[in-house]
């Protein structure tokens, strides 16, 4: 497991310091008590507004591990089915049970994604660690395409890889990259015609 001090997104200190709609998002979190109800799931954010390539209608992602599926239903009916837009739905998502809760506050829109595995074992983690790579490793007008994308109603998997120009199923493509080293990462993007930074 990485630490804080080696990764801050297993935080949420880091919201304070980011721009604006990040340090709103941390005040939202702290006004409705989001997190803290979600306290005994793991909570971990995710997606796009972390990584700061997110559009207007981004949702907020929270990765959650639940032992015992009904207990979370319960945690999420009790504490936001007041809320707008409140929903629960059961998928099997890659053979596992999967519970999604979705509400709104007036700032944001919310989705708790749920498994029985840690969140930083969840795939949409996993593809937040790549992306981060491929942000951290590339030049800025890297992001800037990102965003076009994600604009023009791309999703951020498929977007990501439209403009690295990798073939296959995105989601799955970017979990192979999970094991690959910052070398290859660089190599790709300078391949891609993106400038790197060092790491």
């Amino acid at each position: 497991m990485q630490s804080l001090q080696t990764n801050p997104f297993l935080g949420t200190d880091y919201l304070q310091f980011g721009n604006s709609k990040q340090q709103e998002l941390a005040r939202d979190l702290e006004e409705w008590k989001i997190l803290k109800s979600l306290n005994g799931f793991k909570p971990t954010l995710a997606g796009t507004i972390p990584l700061d390539i997110d559009t207007d209608s981004s949702d907020v992602d929270i990765l959650v591990k639940f032992n015992i599926p009904a207990h979370l239903q319960k945690i999420c009916y009790a504490k936001f089915r007041n809320l707008p837009n409140y929903s629960f739905s059961e998928k099997t998502m890659a053979l596992r049970v999967t519970l999604i809760c979705r509400f709104e506050t007036k700032r944001f829109q919310y989705e708790i994604f749920g498994q029985s595995l840690e969140p930083t074992d969840q795939y949409a983690w996993i593809h937040m660690m790549v992306e981060n790579r491929f942000l951290t490793l590339a030049d800025p007008t890297f992001r800037d395409e990102i965003r076009n994308l994600k604009k023009q109603g791309i999703k951020t998997e498929p977007a990501f890889c439209k403009v690295l120009d990798l073939k296959g199923d995105p989601y799955k493509t970017l979990l192979v990259w999970n094991q690959k080293s910052d070398e290859q990462f660089q190599e790709l993007l300078l391949k891609r015609g993106f400038q790197t930074n060092p790491n």
